[in-house]
């Protein structure tokens, strides 16, 4: 994935643009938002992050950015330890549905998801320029078993330390 440069005013009303390591801005399209949950994924499992849950609430904020917001979408994270900000901005200046979870129509359940998966989330207008959805995501160490913080297969009876059993999912 390219980035590619945006004006200067998109930059300066985008409050999550790159200004420290461990920062991402890109401007992506159908095409590349895949590109940019590559990139993202590949980042935090450098840093031995859990990358599954970020890279779902990306692919919601992003896929909901370009199917309602209009043919691209800026998208940026920062990442400080454990912690990373998504935020994605479009040229769109309506804000966000959130259907009801007993809603029964088909689509329209990202937004659950994200509020699921996130620490923190919201909108901001972004005045002419659109609108701003972002959260703040608490990540896990990348060989934490869910329910067991700190453990690692080595720690598990019977798991002879084999790869993968350390990030299995479940109750």
């Amino acid at each position: 994935m390219r980035l590619v440069p945006l004006p200067s005013a998109a930059v300066d009303a985008f409050p999550s643009h790159p200004t420290a390591e461990g920062s991402q801005l890109a401007l992506v399209v159908p095409a590349t938002l895949r590109a940019a949950r590559h990139r993202l994924r590949d980042q935090l499992t450098a840093h031995g992050l859990d990358p599954d849950d970020a890279c779902l609430v990306l692919s919601e904020l992003g896929g909901n950015a370009l199917l309602h917001g209009g043919e691209s979408a800026a998208v940026a994270w920062c990442l400080s330890g454990s912690r990373l900000r998504i935020a994605v901005a479009d040229t769109c200046a309506l804000s966000l549905p959130v259907i009801p979870s007993a809603c029964t129509r088909e689509g329209g359940r990202g937004l659950l998801l994200v509020e699921q998966l996130a620490e923190s989330w919201g909108v901001r207008p972004l005045g002419a320029l659109g609108k701003e959805v972002w959260c703040t995501c608490a990540l896990k160490a990348l060989d934490c078993i869910p329910g067991e913080a700190g453990r690692n297969s080595e720690d598990i009876p019977g798991s002879d330390g084999l790869p993968g059993v350390e990030r299995q999912r479940g109750p």
